[in-house]
């Protein structure tokens, strides 16, 4: 068994008040822990309008399926935040 840890930087170009963010960041949240089963967190930049720093950890079983995962996370994020991903951090504990 292992933990796949994600670290992201989404740059939100558009955003011009912390509730627009807090807007795609509960959404954003809600959608991964529902369809992914993982835990997500905020994790720094909370007063930063336009930059959402999400912390992402769930249990896998295998680091193929780790990676199938990791993938799956991608595409999610990038189809509902509508922002850029400027960072990617990924580990598997």
């Amino acid at each position: 068994m292992h933990v796949l840890v994600i670290e992201v930087v989404i740059h939100l170009s558009w955003s011009t008040s912390l509730k627009d963010k807090r807007k795609v960041r509960y959404s954003l949240i809600d959608r991964l822990t529902r369809r992914h089963r993982i835990s997500v967190k905020e994790i720094d930049c909370q007063d930063a309008q336009q930059t959402l720093c999400l912390g992402i950890a769930g249990v896998i079983l295998t680091e193929a399926g780790g990676c199938e995962l990791e993938q799956s996370i991608l595409k999610t994020i990038e189809d509902h935040s509508d922002g850029e991903i400027r960072e990617w951090n990924v580990e598997i504990i």
